[in-house]
């Protein structure tokens, strides 16, 4: 199932929400209960024997007292009408379940069968668990999840800071002429940290509810420039130009990556095009940027015009050096976007001081 689709999922059933409302309510007294969402319970009609056909408005008070009777419940996947209670559910014995109980072995076969979610409430342990094709989840209280975005946030502070610092040291090493594709490499490990990290707080946030508020404000706020600032690192070091519509295809290969492969030169070597693949071979492999990520910090200059100085200039020294006249040849660069560049460099040249526009 796609990250996307579970935390929809999640947001259905997250506190705050009229279904959770009901599902606490049926752990709180103890009943247990097995809620089944289909689209047309129709379809499944081979499937269940529905005790007591109600097709009535969803309501949380209706569906607790109606898990006070043996059986499922079916629920239509909006959440806008009960279909019926007391329904026996009739999946396939011969599906394969790793569950215990009658409730959930049942949920799991059915899950497997239509691939619909069903959300089981067990009565014996306490807990509440989502069914949905071959992917099973149990659901934490508040309390540790709380618990566990906060440290979220913890560490991915510390990796932006580690990101915002590699960005200063490398404009400092570029400077003095000894950067190392080692130097940019450990700069994107950082950068892609944080993103793994505020992909992975989404589904904590989601299953949070109403009390995932302020923790995705933390994560959303220190997310703010770390996917351009990787962008430009890529547009910049990479062997070959990337052109912008190869970008977002770059982007999802490096944001698909497992920890343990960020964490591997290897890896993010092979994205951007080298042949080396170890970071002793990297620490040797001095580099210089195309001045891309240079020009995209510069107010309006769109991303293709960037890519296009880059092309034409091919590192920022050249860049640096270049007059009016020569930026106007440039496609997209017109006489205000020339001198905007030209006001750039000189403030660039002047200051020796390096910010990181952004952050």
């Amino acid at each position: 199932m796609e990250r996307s689709e579970f935390i929809e999922k999640l947001k259905i059933i997250a506190p705050g929400t009229p279904l959770r409302h009901a599902l606490d309510d049926i752990q709180d007294a103890s009943i247990g209960g097995l809620i089944f969402f289909v689209d047309d319970y129709k379809k499944y009609s081979n499937l269940m024997q529905i005790g007591f056909l109600l097709n009535c408005s969803f309501n949380a008070n209706k569906l607790y007292e109606l898990a006070k009777m043996d059986g499922a419940i079916v629920v239509t996947e909006d959440l806008s009408m009960i279909i019926g209670a007391n329904v026996q559910l009739i999946p396939d014995h011969n599906i394969s379940t790793n569950q215990t109980g009658m409730r959930h072995r049942a949920a799991e076969r059915m899950a497997k069968e239509t691939g619909k979610m069903l959300v089981a409430v067990s009565k014996r342990r306490n807990t509440m668990t989502i069914f949905f094709g071959d992917f099973v989840y149990t659901l934490n209280n508040v309390e540790t999840l709380t618990s566990k975005i906060t440290q979220t946030i913890r560490t991915a502070e510390k990796y932006k800071e580690a990101f915002i610092e590699a960005l200063t040291g490398m404009e400092f090493m570029e400077r003095a002429g000894s950067l190392t594709l080692f130097d940019v490499v450990k700069t994107i490990q950082k950068g892609l940290m944080v993103m793994m990290i505020g992909q992975e707080a989404e589904v904590t946030i989601a299953e949070l509810g109403n009390h995932g508020r302020f923790p995705q404000m933390q994560i959303t706020e220190m997310l703010v420039n770390v996917g351009e600032e990787i962008e430009n690192l890529v547009l910049d070091f990479s062997d070959e130009l990337v052109e912008s519509e190869e970008m977002e295809e770059t982007l999802t290969r490096l944001n698909g990556l497992t920890e343990k492969e960020i964490n591997s030169f290897g890896s993010i070597l092979r994205i951007l095009g080298y042949d080396i693949t170890t970071a002793s071979q990297a620490v040797e492999y001095f580099i210089r940027s195309r001045g891309i990520r240079f020009a995209r910090h510069i107010p309006r200059i769109p991303l293709q015009v960037a890519i296009n100085l880059g092309r034409e200039f091919g590192t920022l020294y050249n860049l640096l050096e270049s007059t009016e006249d020569e930026l106007k040849d440039v496609d997209g660069i017109g006489e205000k976007r020339a001198s905007a560049i030209r006001h750039a460099i000189d403030i660039y040249k002047k200051s020796g001081q390096v910010t990181i526009p952004g952050f």
